[in-house]
């Protein structure tokens, strides 16, 4: 199991790496992946002086948001967001994507639709 996580974890690292920038509203998923992704999310901010704002799909989003002390914020606040980062629970050799039947699905998806950019984190699986 221990490949497997590292796996998701350097996935994660390298979206926020190449997709996150200072002043994006940023869409944030749910899932074990996403978890690593808020962690990187949350050092960058550190590091970098970064100003984001996060938007959550979901109430362990939210959480992850809150205890990374990054600034948690709303589609009614900002319906517009820059990217969107979530995980797949599948991904096949044509980049079809299957996410879970949870019950974050539909906020996950109206997040999605709400970012100019929708990032996928999955690892070689």
């Amino acid at each position: 199991m221990a490949g497997i996580e590292a796996g998701k974890k350097a996935a994660a690292i390298a979206a926020v790496n190449n997709h996150i920038k200072d002043g994006q509203v940023v869409g944030i998923g749910s899932g074990t992946t996403v978890v690593s992704a808020v962690q990187r999310i949350a050092e960058r901010v550190k590091q970098e002086n970064l100003k984001l704002v996060c938007i959550p799909t979901s109430f362990q989003a939210k959480q992850l948001i809150l205890e990374n002390n990054l600034v948690l914020g709303t589609l009614e606040q900002y319906p517009e967001l820059d990217v969107a980062i979530d995980g797949a629970d599948e991904v096949d050799a044509a980049l079809t994507c299957i996410k879970g039947g949870g019950g974050c699905l539909t906020q996950e998806k109206i997040v999605a639709n709400c970012a100019k950019e929708f990032i996928v984190i999955a690892d070689e699986r």
